[in-house]
């Protein structure tokens, strides 16, 4: 048996979806199991397992897959497709083949509600990530031909987290690390917090390091000077595991309320997690499967970041009462050791596969 994965995220672009697609391989390859990875672009760098790349235009692309794979798959081979969209580049396959669902790519009308069924009539798996997005799938789609299940997609994170340790900081350290976009609800907090700060006694002494690359990256810089905070956010820019790890050891709250813009939604979130493993309660939006990342009440808050009062009660909340941040960041950390550990969903996504 073989593993063949099509995919149009994987290394080197960045992102969520391509460090799970990467983390699968790997893992996949560990366990002894030949693997194969068609990608979308050129990957160059060494690894456990194959990549056969076409370096072509989008339909010329999908042809060679098929031409390749029509020649080389077996009967008891799996195909792992990171979505609908690579289907194209399959043949015919009376093996299993799994689709992962990681969201917004469901949020589709149209002509494309049409050319999904077709996908999904092809696979005999699907694993979404969040239960969010499989009610997503299931509301205009049928798939009761599918063996389905929802796995976090939390693959590529370690299986150890650090001791939690209650954290004293002065003044308070508040973290984000994300791409730098509308949707991710960082403007709507800058706000929120400058309107706190103007009511006298109403936060503690509090610094927020900005963390991500993006569109709104300009916007924000603009928002943070027009707002008086810049002795208070530091925006950071892109950084590496080492600087992530190191800020996300040293913070008191994580903070990433999302919500959906348009056809624009956190499918689940995965750098709350990152967060939860250092024992960092986050406060979350509400849209998509965010709140099934950060547990509202337990790991976290989930708010609806576009309700300018909740959020500034929420914040205000997060920063004041030191008790309920530091349990709710300790259950992050059990919660993520319990569930969430890259060993834990990888056995639940081999179980469901096998």
């Amino acid at each position: 048996m073989r593993v063949f994965i099509v995919t149009q995220t994987f290394p080197p672009h960045t992102g969520g979806m391509e460090n799970v697609m990467f983390s699968l391989a790997e893992k996949l390859s560990a366990l002894g199991l030949p693997v194969t990875v068609l990608p979308k672009s050129p990957f160059h760098k060494s690894a456990a397992f194959d990549v056969v790349q076409f370096s072509v235009p989008k339909p010329l692309r999908h042809w060679l897959k098929r031409r390749y794979l029509r020649f080389h798959l077996q009967p008891d081979d799996i195909v792992i497709c990171d979505s609908w969209k690579s289907f194209p580049g399959v043949p015919p396959h009376s093996g299993k083949c799994i689709v992962l669902a990681y969201g917004q790519e469901y949020l589709k009308s149209g002509r494309q509600i049409a050319r999904i069924q077709k996908s999904l009539d092809r696979a005999t798996h699907l694993i979404a990530i969040s239960d969010y997005t499989m009610r997503l799938v299931k509301a205009d789609w049928q798939i009761d031909h599918l063996k389905e299940t929802i796995i976090a997609p939390t693959f590529m994170l370690p299986d150890d987290a650090p001791a939690y340790v209650p954290r004293h900081n002065k003044p308070l350290h508040i973290v984000s690390l994300c791409r730098l976009e509308a949707r991710k609800g960082l403007k709507q907090s800058l706000e929120a917090l400058a309107a706190l700060q103007t009511l006298e006694g109403e936060l503690p002494d509090w610094r927020w390091s900005l963390c991500g690359s993006g569109p709104q990256a300009d916007e924000l810089k603009n928002c943070i000077e027009r707002l008086g905070l810049g002795d208070r956010v530091a925006m950071l820019g892109r950084v590496d595991e080492a600087d992530k790890e190191r800020l996300l050891a040293q913070a008191d709250l994580f903070v990433m309320p999302s919500y959906q813009q348009g056809k624009s939604l956190e499918g689940y979130g995965i750098t709350y997690v990152e967060a939860a493993r250092f024992g960092v309660p986050a406060i979350a939006g509400v849209a998509g499967g965010a709140p099934e990342a950060v547990i509202d009440g337990k790991t976290g808050w989930c708010v609806d970041t576009l309700d300018a009062t909740a959020l500034q009660q929420t914040l205000s909340e997060a920063l004041t009462q030191d008790d309920e941040r530091q349990k709710r960041g300790a259950a992050a950390r059990d919660h993520y050791v319990n569930n969430l550990t890259g060993s834990a969903v990888f056995t639940s996504f081999v179980n469901h596969i096998s």
